[in-house]
């Protein structure tokens, strides 16, 4: 009888072995799917960093170019170029600070404070561009049409330039909500956990 009680214990030891196997190897199966499930958005929103620095690297010669050949003052172009620059190293720096490049190696809270921290500067550096892009849009208009020689260069100058600030507005708009639906993807993922 104590032959069978041991076999039959023998039989349950290893069937529960094989059981938590089975669980360990499902519960990392799961943390596999989930991951690749974020990694979309994630990709989204490092890219959304990375393509903000970008633009600030191009913009610096672009700017200086079109200065030069353009008899703009050289002027306005430092001070395009110093504008740009400076949000390239807070961006840069926040990409750090909050380790864009590897979003999804931390745990939940840590991760969903780090999209939040990146929503915040977002929205924080959109207001804070209002400034300086004010300045340097008056100063092209100004210059603009103190260059016009008659009413309707005038007229085409006020048409254009009130058709492509609400181009522009509207195209920070749009790319704003995908921020914020790409952010807010990422942080319903991690809610559900």
């Amino acid at each position: 009888m104590e032959i069978n009680i041991e076999k039959e214990l023998q039989t349950l030891k290893s069937q529960y072995n094989m059981f938590k196997e089975g669980l360990e190897k499902q519960e990392t199966l799961n943390e596999k799917f989930f991951k690749s499930l974020r990694k979309r958005p994630a990709m989204a929103v490092s890219r959304e960093i990375r393509d903000r620095m970008l633009g600030d690297v191009v913009t610096v010669p672009m700017i200086i170019v079109c200065c030069i050949s353009i008899d703009w003052p050289i002027l306005f172009g430092i001070l395009v170029s110093l504008w740009a620059l400076a949000d390239l190293g807070v961006s840069l720096w926040v990409s750090r600070k909050l380790g864009m490049n590897h979003l999804l190696d931390d745990d939940v809270r840590t991760v969903t404070e780090k999209i939040t921290g990146y929503r915040k500067f977002y929205t924080g550096s959109l207001v804070a561009s209002i400034v300086p892009l004010t300045a340097m849009l008056t100063y092209i208009f100004m210059r603009l049409y103190d260059r016009a020689d008659n009413a309707a260069a005038v007229q085409l100058i006020t048409v254009s330039g009130i058709v492509s600030i609400l181009v522009a507005i509207v195209i920070t708009l749009l790319q704003y909500r995908k921020h914020v639906k790409r952010c807010k993807e990422l942080l319903d993922q991690f809610d559900e956990q």
